[in-house]
């Protein structure tokens, strides 16, 4: 048996399997954000590590009586947090999360330079207000004595371990992430240190992903091998079964995500696209979109509060395919891939007398799809990577049928839905597994992922869905400049 932590941003969660990639349990503890202005994003490091603790031991008390079958807890979690901790490890600083905005204008000035280029060109992380890079050269500027004050600047994953093991290790998944990694040569970037003003003594030993610990701290886990695992991006791919070249997952959660397999690190002249490491032959490039499930949640709060999220679907149902050219930009939250514009916002646009609520419903669903298409496309312009013809998804959203279907019809691919969405969790089990050569290559793994559901596309709707789509693509940029004016 394996269990796998997945160090989330809004919650925590373990989950075991058998080696027949089956779970047996799952515990999950959730923790809030705390924001104290719109770009403030914000965590309490001791209540996640605190909240990881007690899932492991909750989980560990499920499988008390196969407990001694249990081979390796191997971790993932979500990427680009950063903190600063003293030389006794007590945090300087909240836990700043991906979804943090307010290095937004430094993002902004570094990415329109050569400099900014160069970093993600050899890094793999886009230059946006989410990196730690970026979130590094915030504090230079604004908190310039933090820099010296540090001992080490870190994420929560890093933290948890440095708790449980006293070690300041990242492994190079994570480290890919961030900004400050050279993902060709597997080590800290000079230019970016420089750039900030930092040396490499501030951040953590970067590892394999495949890296093994034991505690002695807590005698409870003093048995078990601990795998450091993976960023959750990456274990997506492997939990769902996208682990050959060229093989492509699709995540909808609060956020969403359009990452495809390759045997080889890979970065876009246009710096679309991100690519992260797994291990030395896979890495996955994509990109990722700020706004998922949170804009039906937003839909939802604000306009039918009284409505159920499955009859919101059934309205929008009813509606023709293209809500009759009613479109929607749903970057409420600025957005991610493809565009990395933080100033980005939401709009509607085309609205006609004879559209009703539920149209709008539509569009707003319909506006999701498009903004994952708009990153899928990159990969057919990068051209590196031969696409399969096929895509894995996974994600809150795969609990309905209606919207894969119109994800299948909008790129035009057949959707392969894995009986577990416990995609992330179950990828740091496939990850933990291979670091104790209980499987050689990831392909083994496959086996393990069941495939509850398929989805075929309708050709005709796609046909309507490309002609929005369009209409789409060119509005934002129509209307970007106007989304700077009134930032």
């Amino acid at each position: 048996m394996y269990i796998g932590v997945d160090i989330g941003t809004s919650s925590v969660k373990a989950v075991s399997i058998d080696n027949q990639g089956e779970i047996t349990n799952t515990r999950q503890i959730s923790y809030p954000i705390f924001s104290s202005s719109p770009d403030f994003q914000e965590q309490a490091p001791e209540e996640i590590f605190n909240a990881t603790i007690k899932v492991l031991k909750d989980i560990l008390a499920d499988n008390e009586y196969s407990r001694n079958q249990i081979k390796a807890i191997s971790f993932s979690a979500a990427m680009h947090s950063l903190m600063a901790v003293d030389t006794e490890g007590t945090p300087l600083t909240p836990l700043i999360t991906w979804a943090d905005n307010r290095a937004k204008l430094i993002a902004d000035n570094l990415r329109n330079i050569d400099l900014g280029k160069q970093i993600y060109m050899q890094t793999g992380t886009a230059i946006h207000a989410m990196s730690p890079l970026c979130k590094l050269l915030w504090f230079k500027e604004y908190q310039p004595e933090l820099l010296s004050k540090a001992h080490k600047f870190i994420g929560i994953k890093e933290y948890v371990f440095f708790k449980l093991f006293g070690e300041y290790v990242i492994d190079f998944s994570l480290a890919s992430a961030t900004g400050l990694f050279d993902i060709f040569n597997l080590k800290w970037h000079k230019n970016s240190l420089q750039l900030i003003g930092i040396e490499e003594n501030k951040l953590s030993t970067p590892v394999p992903t495949t890296a093994i610990f034991r505690t002695k701290k807590f005698s409870e886990f003093a048995h078990l091998d601990f795998v450091i695992g993976a960023s959750d991006g990456c274990l997506a791919n492997l939990g769902a079964g996208a682990v050959q070249e060229g093989q492509m997952a699709t995540t909808i959660g609060t956020s969403g995500a359009v990452r495809m397999t390759s045997a080889t690190p890979l970065t876009d002249e246009q710096m679309r696209t991100f690519c992260y490491y797994t291990d030395d032959r896979q890495y996955v490039i994509g990109g990722a979109v700020n706004n998922g499930g949170i804009i039906l949640q937003w839909l939802r709060e604000s306009f039918s509060p009284d409505a159920s999220i499955e009859s919101i679907f059934q309205s929008a149902a009813n509606v023709s395919v293209g809500a009759e050219n009613l479109l929607f930009l749903p970057y409420l939250l600025g957005e991610r891939s493809p565009i990395w514009d933080s100033s980005a916002k939401g709009v509607f646009f085309g609205i006609r007398k004879n559209h009703t609520q539920a149209h709008f419903y539509r569009a707003v669903l319909e506006g999701i799809i498009y903004a994952l298409y708009s990153v899928g496309k990159v990969f057919k312009e990068m051209q590196s990577t031969q696409q399969e013809p096929c895509i894995y998804a996974t994600g809150g959203f795969t609990k309905s049928d209606f919207w894969v279907q119109m994800m299948a019809d909008v790129f035009n691919q057949k959707i392969l839905v894995p009986h577990s969405s416990e995609s992330t969790a179950i990828g740091a089990c496939i990850l933990a597994m291979k670091a104790l050569g209980a499987i050689r290559k990831w392909e083994e793994a496959k086996k393990m992922i069941l495939i509850e559901k398929e989805f075929l596309p309708n050709e005709a709707n796609h046909k309507v869905y490309m002609k929005n789509f369009a209409v789409f693509e060119k509005l934002y940029f129509a209307l970007k400049p106007l989304f700077h004016h009134n930032n």
